[in-house]
């Protein structure tokens, strides 16, 4: 009984050393996946791209509906991300600050946490340093958006909102390929036209300039895209849209998502759910169930 009871605990130990050490990685194995040259720092292997990152690393931008919000707010966020060998969950927090009632307003956004769950395979193709490999979450980005409405003496016709956004590097898990932690911009055009007298239903439509940092101390530039169609109501609000931007390396950073969101609206408060899938260069099919609290001035 005695031999037998050594036996099982031996081969336990064997299994959970066998476990370890294929879910492991050493810099030997490293340097063989991403061909080191011996010389050059982990960062320069890594890919900048959406591609090759996590789902909220280079997001798409935002569709925007041609106006300004000028309710002030608070929002927050549980998502999920379901991609072929990465399961990812994380927290959204993001607010919104009317300055100029209908011409100017200010709204931030930022991931304080997200967990993940890569296979061996993901984390080779995205090249994840040995030191980080078994790293399960990271904390998001900053960002910070400027709002303008334009021509608004046309309001009755169509709307006209400008964009200007800037992302803040605060964020971890590099070595992981789940975040750059670098600085990036966008501005964008955003327009909309009443489909309905009561302006309830209207088509919307976006461009504009997205640039990051990347590793190489260079800058990946894109061009913005977006359309879509938006209802409103007293108690209810969806939207159905296809945005993405097209980048000039051509590594992965063309990005086309498909987004559906459909909001519940109370008195002083909404409960959103959000369905995001991406149709190129973004593999990521996503879920976010969020409530939004309205602020008084």
């Amino acid at each position: 009984m005695k031999r037998n009871h050594h036996l099982t605990k031996a081969t336990l130990f064997l299994l959970v050393f066998y476990s370890i050490h294929v879910h492991s990685q050493t810099a030997e194995k490293w340097a063989s996946v991403v061909n080191w040259d011996g010389v050059s720092p982990w960062r320069k292997y890594l890919i900048y791209s959406p591609l090759y990152m996590g789902p909220n690393a280079i997001p798409v931008p935002s569709m925007g509906n041609g106006e300004v919000d000028s309710i002030n707010s608070f929002y927050a966020a549980a998502a999920f991300h379901f991609s072929k060998g990465d399961f990812t969950r994380s927290i959204k927090l993001s607010a919104n600050y009317c300055l100029v009632k209908d011409i100017i307003a200010f709204d931030l956004s930022w991931i304080p946490c997200e967990w993940y769950q890569m296979s061996d395979e993901v984390k080779q193709k995205r090249h994840v340093y040995y030191e980080t490999y078994n790293d399960k979450d990271a904390e998001g980005d900053l960002y910070l958006n400027t709002n303008f409405q334009l021509l608004n003496r046309w309001k009755e016709h169509f709307r006209l909102a400008l964009r200007i956004g800037y992302r803040f590097p605060t964020s971890t898990g590099v070595g992981s390929a789940r975040y750059t932690d670098a600085p990036g911009y966008h501005f964008d055009l955003s327009a909309a036209k009443y489909l309905s007298k009561n302006k309830q239903w209207k088509l919307t439509t976006m461009c504009g300039f997205y640039v990051w940092q990347l590793n190489t101390f260079g800058q990946d530039d894109a061009f913005m895209f977006g359309a879509g169609i938006e209802y409103n109501s007293q108690k209810w609000r969806w939207k159905l849209n296809n945005t993405g931007y097209i980048g000039w390396i051509g590594n992965g950073d063309d990005p086309v998502i498909i987004n559906f969101g459909i909001e519940k609206l109370y008195k002083q408060f909404g409960v959103s759910l959000g369905v995001q899938h991406g149709l190129n260069d973004f593999s990521y099919t996503s879920f976010e169930l969020g409530t939004r609290m309205r602020l008084r001035k």
